[in-house]
C-alpha cells in the first residue's frame, strides 16, 4: 500500500480519552509508514477526532470539518472519527466525511494498513507523541476561567496561594505525565449523558496489559494518569476492580504518583472503606469525582444513584487520610427541574472539593433528560453560571489558602 500524508486534529483535548485516541491515530499512521503533516492543505487525508459530550463540542467538530473542507486539496478526503459518529449520526451523515466510530478500526486498515493493524496500537499517550501532535501542555488555561480571578489577584502577595495555584495549573497540564487507558464504556445509565451511546458498556483491559504499558512508558520523573470513561467501573467485565489494579501498580512502582479519571460516587460510596484505605496506602495525587449536583432530588432526576451526604462523608474521609490528594468535581447547572434551592445545595457541596467545575446543562436529542419537564431557560442557566463563578472564586481561594503542604513534590 502506498504512503500518504495525513493531517490530524481533535475537537477537544480536555477529554483524556480523546487525547489517547488522537495519540493512537498518530502512532498508527507512523508505524504504517505514512507521514503526519502539519499542513492540512498538503494532506491526502484529514482525520478529525470528534466529540459529542456537549453541544459546543459537536459544534467544534462540525466547525473543524468546515474549516478543513475549505483548506484541503481537491482530491483529499476527510475522515471523522470518535464519539460523535454514534451520538449524532444524522449530523455526521450530513457532512461529506468518511465516518469511523470507536469500534471500527478496520475501516482505517482498509485505507492505511501496511504493517500494523489499528487494533494492535496500544491505547496510551506518551510525551513524545503529545509533543509531535503539538498539543498544548496546559490544556485548561486558567487565565480564561473567571473562577480563578481572586486567586490570580492575590497570588503575588500570598506565597501559599501562589504555590497551590501553580499546582492547579500543573494538575491541568499533560506535561510530565503518561496517560494509559484502562477501560472504555460505562456501567451507569445517567439520563443526560450520551457517552455510553458512543462508547458502550464497560470494556476493561487486563491488569497485565496495563502494567506492560506502564513498564514501557515508565519514567520516575513522570506521573501516571489512568484514563477511562469511569475508572470506578474498571474490571466489572473481567472479574477484577480498580482497587486491585492500583495495588498491583503500587506494588511494582511504590513511588509513582497516580491520577484517576472519573470516579463515580455510586461506587465510591458502595465501597467506601476500601476506597478510603486505598487513598491512605497509594500515592494518588489527583482524582476527579463528578457528583453533578448537591441535591438528591436532581440526582434522582439524573438517575445518579447515590445520596450526596454519603458522598461528602467519604470525600471528607479521603481528605483526612490523604491530605495531599487534590480532589476535583463536576456540577451541572440548569438541569430540568433544578430549583434555586437545588442550585444553592450544589454551591455548598462544591466547597468540599479543591476544584469544583460548574458546567451548563447540554441537551442531547433522544436522551431521557430531553423529555423532562420544567426545563430551565437560557437566561436562568446563564445567571446561575455567573453566580457559581463568583461563589467558586471565594471557595477556590480559601481552599488554596488552607490546602495541606504538598509532600509529594508536585509543586516546584
Amino acid at each position: 500500500m502506498k504512503s500518504y500524508k495525513i493531517f490530524i486534529d481533535s475537537a477537544t483535548l480536555l477529554c483524556e480519552g480523546n487525547l489517547v485516541d488522537t495519540s493512537r491515530i498518530y502512532r498508527y499512521a507512523i508505524e504504517n509508514g505514512h507521514k503526519v503533516s502539519n499542513n492540512p492543505s498538503e494532506a491526502d487525508f484529514i482525520i478529525i477526532n470528534s466529540c459529542g459530550f456537549i453541544k459546543s463540542r459537536e459544534e467544534e467538530s462540525v466547525n473543524l470539518f468546515k474549516k478543513y473542507n475549505l483548506l484541503k486539496k481537491e482530491k483529499a478526503s476527510i475522515i471523522m472519527y470518535g464519539c460523535l459518529i454514534k451520538i449524532n449520526k444524522n449530523l455526521v451523515d450530513s457532512l461529506d466525511v468518511y465516518a469511523v466510530d470507536l469500534n471500527e478500526g478496520k475501516k482505517f486498515d482498509k485505507l492505511f494498513y501496511n504493517k500494523v493493524k489499528f487494533e494492535d496500537i496500544k491505547p496510551y499517550c506518551d510525551s513524545k507523541t503529545r509533543d509531535k501532535l503539538g498539543i498544548e501542555k496546559n490544556i485548561i488555561q486558567t487565565n480564561k476561567y473567571p473562577c480563578f480571578f481572586i486567586t490570580k489577584l492575590m497570588s503575588p502577595f500570598l506565597k501559599k496561594v501562589r504555590l497551590n495555584y501553580k499546582r492547579i495549573v500543573d494538575t491541568s497540564s499533560y506535561k510530565d505525565k503518561i496517560l494509559v487507558e484502562i477501560s472504555r464504556g460505562c456501567a451507569s445509565n445517567c439520563n443526560y449523558c450520551a457517552i455510553k451511546k458512543a462508547r458502550g458498556k464497560v470494556n476493561s483491559r487486563s491488569i497485565k496489559e496495563i502494567i506492560t504499558d506502564i513498564e514501557y512508558l515508565y519514567d520516575p520523573k513522570k506521573q501516571l494518569f489512568l484514563v477511562a470513561d469511569d475508572c470506578s467501573c474498571y474490571g466489572l467485565d473481567i472479574k477484577t476492580n480498580l482497587i486491585d489494579l492500583l495495588y498491583k501498580i503500587n506494588e511494582k512502582y511504590p513511588d509513582l504518583l497516580i491520577e484517576l479519571d472519573n470516579i463515580n460516587p455510586y461506587w465510591l460510596v458502595r465501597h467506601s472503606d476500601e476506597y478510603v484505605k486505598l487513598f491512605k496506602d497509594v500515592k494518588i495525587n489527583h482524582v476527579v469525582i463528578p457528583v453533578q449536583s448537591g441535591s438528591n432530588k436532581v440526582l434522582k432526576n439524573m438517575n445518579r444513584q447515590y445520596d450526596i451526604k454519603e458522598v461528602i462523608e467519604v470525600v471528607d474521609q479521603i481528605k483526612k487520610v490523604s491530605p495531599d490528594t487534590f480532589i476535583s468535581s463536576h456540577f451541572i447547572m440548569g438541569y430540568p427541574g433544578e430549583s434555586t434551592i437545588d442550585f444553592i445545595k450544589s454551591l455548598l457541596c462544591a466547597m468540599h472539593f479543591d476544584l469544583p467545575i460548574f458546567l451548563k446543562y447540554s441537551e442531547h436529542a433522544g436522551s431521557t433528560s430531553s423529555s423532562l419537564f420544567h426545563k430551565k431557560s437560557a437566561y436562568t442557566t446563564e445567571l446561575r453560571y455567573n453566580i457559581s463563578q463568583s461563589f467558586i472564586n471565594f471557595s477556590i481561594f480559601y481552599k488554596l489558602l488552607t490546602f495541606a503542604n504538598n509532600k509529594r513534590k508536585v509543586i516546584s
